[in-house]
């Protein structure tokens, strides 16, 4: 009998005798390798008492922003704790984003208004660039420019004094928005299910046709050159910017998928999906672990800290948890 064999034999005994390896609601990992441990919550907390929408870590990693359904951004430390809150917005909250260097805060009103915000709460500007709700808004480019998204088909770039530079119009709800880390890059996600890439002066670079209805949220990969998307069919799927299909994840049993995020490294993808788990998987679609939190809950967000070794994940409930990756 080999040492490797007695290894996992005692693994899966301390790990309660559960040897549904490819299972999907177990958190051993299907991988041949026994040798990771499962993920780990390190803190749970309730912040809210309706749906949690959105959630981000700060750049530093040190705390996390939530939008919530009653139109509150709100500040948290990753123990829970309240840091600042920013209401005022009309409901519900779509988004809430730090800027890249963590010092501002952008938040997305349902009256077609957007609003930046210092870390302590204070309000530093208000602008009405829709005139429906605004989906999400990003800040790049050194700070300079602001993206929004809106349920009136719009996707546009302003900068910071309000100026429109450019922008897209296409049918349906502009519902989800990302940029490369290297700020070349904008990816704007619609109802329709297309994914349009377009650069920062609005020009139409890519065009995803995903087949997954509504996508919910859009990623670029650390490198800049594929896109995840997550979407009401249950799937998240990973492509080249020209529209090949990488890999395609089964990663809800029932309902949608809500929120799918890279790793930092690249090489790990995250979903939250209507059931309720928290799912890690390879960029070849190969399920890594699931991870059940709390029952009937429907998960609607999650991050990855930028040192890839925490998970934030959001609930319908208003439950926060920051799960352990490390390993």
């Amino acid at each position: 009998m080999s040492n490797q064999f007695l290894i996992c034999l005692l693994l899966i005994l301390i790990w309660g005798g559960r040897t549904e390896i490819g299972s999907s609601d177990t958190l051993i990992p299907v991988t041949s390798s026994m040798s990771a441990a499962p993920l780990k919550i390190k803190q749970q907390f309730t912040v809210a008492k309706v749906a949690l929408n959105r959630i981000y870590f700060s750049p530093n990693g040190q705390s996390v922003v939530t939008a919530s359904a009653s139109g509150v951004a709100s500040l948290w430390s990753l123990t829970g704790d309240s840091l600042s809150t920013m209401d005022g917005q009309k409901p519900p909250m779509f988004n809430a984003r730090f800027s890249p260097n963590g010092q501002t805060v952008a938040t997305t009103g349902y009256d077609g208004t957007i609003r930046l915000w210092n870390t302590q709460g204070k309000l530093l500007k208000q602008r009405q660039p829709h005139r429906a709700a605004v989906t999400d808004i990003l800040i790049f480019l050194n700070e300079k420019f602001i993206v929004t998204s809106s349920d009136d088909g719009q996707t546009q770039i302003f900068n910071r004094d309000g100026i429109k530079l450019a922008g897209i119009i296409k049918p349906g709800t502009a519902r989800n928005l990302a940029f490369t880390t290297q700020g070349n890059l904008i990816a704007s996600a619609y109802d329709s299910g297309t994914v349009y890439v377009i650069n920062p002066n609005g020009e139409i670079q890519h065009e995803i046709v995903t087949g997954q209805g509504r996508i919910n949220n859009v990623r670029f990969s650390p490198s800049g050159k594929q896109i995840l998307t997550s979407g009401i069919n249950g799937t998240a799927k990973l492509w080249q910017l020209n529209g090949q299909l990488l890999a395609e994840l089964k990663a809800s049993s029932i309902g949608w998928v809500n929120s799918a995020a890279f790793h930092p490294n690249g090489r790990l993808i995250a979903t939250a999906s209507d059931d309720g788990i928290l799912r890690l998987w390879q960029t070849n679609a190969e399920l890594l672990y699931s991870m059940p939190l709390g029952e009937s809950n429907k998960l609607t967000s999650l991050d990855f800290s930028s040192d890839g070794k925490k998970l934030a994940v959001v609930s319908n409930k208003g439950q926060v948890w920051i799960v352990d990756v490390s390993n």
